[in-house]
């Protein structure tokens, strides 16, 4: 943008944001900013503008493209919301400045809707548990009704072919790429990237079957819970795609599996399930073999959307750390389906002392956005001794006796699968050295529907022995495990035989960061197909 595309601009946002640009004469204008879009809120309407940006996948940076990209907007989005996209507004430049029509020249175009009331929003009616179950079956129609009531062309059906889907999603791989560093680890990255090839490799038909069996339609595109308005008499589903038809001409598993995905990014796991349910109950179909697939699509888009917001020109300063922070959150849960689908799942660390089961534990919960239990820390916490307080009580004696290991075991493993009803995925932090303990964990998460595996740490004897005489000398972690105990506790490991195939991981942590994690994420994402 030039300087003077740039003053422009700047005195655009001005008029909108003031209360006296608008005929209606509002009490209060609010601005709000996407990484594509400014948004005014100027009660009761809202007026939003095309930002002069192109990111590939969208162009704006025309003004005639800006007319006619709000054109669409108004046309597609009354499918879904009819009474709220009232039409376009010229907003012209005359001597007397900018103005809503009027004489001079046109100097931008703006979408002009009804402001919709905030407290029905989806996220808000579910975050003050005014949601039922009914509204999601009342969802679930509507949205059937609207794929059932078309009957697409070529030009739509064609884009369910295994390499359009595929351009699709190595597109969103690029733009993501150069978060990397940023809001996306190398790591998860490669390992997304990896699971995506996998699927393609393992499961083209699938695609081509799905676009033969009528499943590609002329869909919203971008379904979240934001975009969801449930009124007593109607829902209004606003904000479609409306930039690149191709993101829109979807299998309608990729619309669904958008809010399914929003609903388990904001912990409403088992609602996401129940919409899910309602939703192959209305269609007659399932689509669960592309679903997760898809919610790792879905994602990895909301990630890379939060990601081009944290870098937006002109985006205060608290917002661009807020979407760094949000995009961070919504890889990890792409990364999630990548290794584990939709379960929910319990991840074992463990191994001999000093093996890196905590260093990769706390690996884990960094690149997937979970929670940790670590025995160390549950250990001394029950004890009621402080989390760095030495202990040198000897092998199994003091808050190591095996009544205090039991008790420690069976409140890590409680406190792990309760985590699971908000997080979805957890990692517990600890040897079990003892198969009743490792026992306990797949009864107890077969008991809740949870699927559950163990990472087995390792490195030689010399490196474990070095690990241990450093942490001993720093004196500042939590364990209390010395270079004394190691030969002991490694006698008495009960070796993990009982664990099969898909269940058993095991991971040298004498290698870099990077290399162990990425050789791990693959091994468990292979063993899915």
């Amino acid at each position: 943008m030039s300087k003077s595309e740039s003053s422009d601009r700047q005195g655009l946002i001005r008029f909108l944001g003031s209360a006296k640009s608008y005929p209606h004469d509002p009490e209060r204008v609010v601005h709000l900013q996407t990484h594509a879009s400014d948004v005014f809120v100027a009660p009761p309407y809202v007026y939003k503008v095309k930002k002069p940006v192109d990111f590939g996948f969208l162009d704006f940076t025309t003004l005639e493209k800006r007319k006619y990209f709000c054109e669409r907007e108004v046309e597609l989005n009354r499918r879904l919301c009819s009474g709220t996209y009232l039409g376009v507004e010229e907003i012209k430049l005359g001597p007397g400045g900018l103005s809503f029509g009027g004489d001079g020249e046109t100097a931008e175009y703006a979408v002009r809707m009804r402001k919709l009331p905030g407290e029905r929003f989806l996220k808000n009616l579910l975050r003050e548990g005014k949601c039922s179950g009914e509204d999601f079956k009342r969802l679930a129609r509507k949205l059937t009704g609207f794929y059932s009531g078309q009957t697409p062309g070529e030009e739509v059906t064609s884009n369910g072919a295994p390499e359009k889907v595929r351009s699709i999603i190595d597109d969103n791989e690029r733009a993501v790429e150069s978060f990397i560093g940023k809001t996306i680890s190398r790591v998860s990255w490669e390992a997304v990237h990896f699971f995506n090839e996998r699927f393609f490799t393992e499961k083209a038909a699938l695609f081509t079957s799905r676009r033969d069996g009528g499943f590609i339609k002329d869909c919203h595109g971008d379904l979240h819970m934001e975009h969801i308005n449930i009124g007593p008499d109607d829902i209004c589903i606003y904000d479609c795609i409306e930039f690149n038809d191709r993101f829109r001409y979807i299998d309608v598993a990729s619309d669904v599996a958008f809010l399914a995905m929003d609903l388990d990014f904001n912990g409403y796991f088992g609602r996401a399930r129940e919409f899910v349910a309602d939703m192959a109950d209305a269609l007659g179909e399932s689509g669960d073999n592309v679903l997760d697939f898809y919610k790792c699509y879905r994602a990895y888009v909301r990630g890379k959307v939060g990601g081009l917001t944290s870098v937006g020109e002109g985006v205060p300063e608290d917002e661009r750390e807020e979407a760094g922070e949000t995009a961070r959150r919504y890889f990890g849960l792409a990364l999630r389906y990548a290794l584990f689908g939709s379960s929910p799942t319990v991840i074992v660390t463990f191994g001999v002392i000093g093996s890196g089961k905590s260093t990769l534990a706390e690996m884990l919960a960094r690149e997937l956005s979970c929670p940790v239990v670590s025995s160390d820390r549950v250990r001394k916490e029950i004890t009621g001794t402080g989390a760095t307080e030495r202990r040198r009580e000897g092998y199994e004696g003091g808050i190591y006796s095996p009544e205090t290991t039991a008790r420690t075991y069976e409140e890590i493993i409680s406190r792990g699968l309760g985590a699971l009803e908000t997080r979805n995925t957890v990692v517990l932090d600890a040897s079990f050295s003892k198969r009743r303990w490792r026992d306990m964990v797949f009864e107890k998460s077969a008991e809740g529907g949870f699927g559950a595996l163990f990472v087995e740490t390792a490195a030689p004897e010399e490196v474990l022995r070095e690990r241990l005489g450093r942490r001993e000398k720093e004196g500042s972690s939590v364990s209390d495990a010395g270079p004394e105990m190691l030969e002991r506790f490694t006698a008495d490991f009960e070796r993990p035989d009982e664990l099969g195939a898909g269940k058993l991981f095991t991971a040298d942590t004498d290698r870099e960061e990077e290399e162990v994690l990425l050789r791990l994420f693959k091994e468990i994402i292979t063993k899915r197909f």
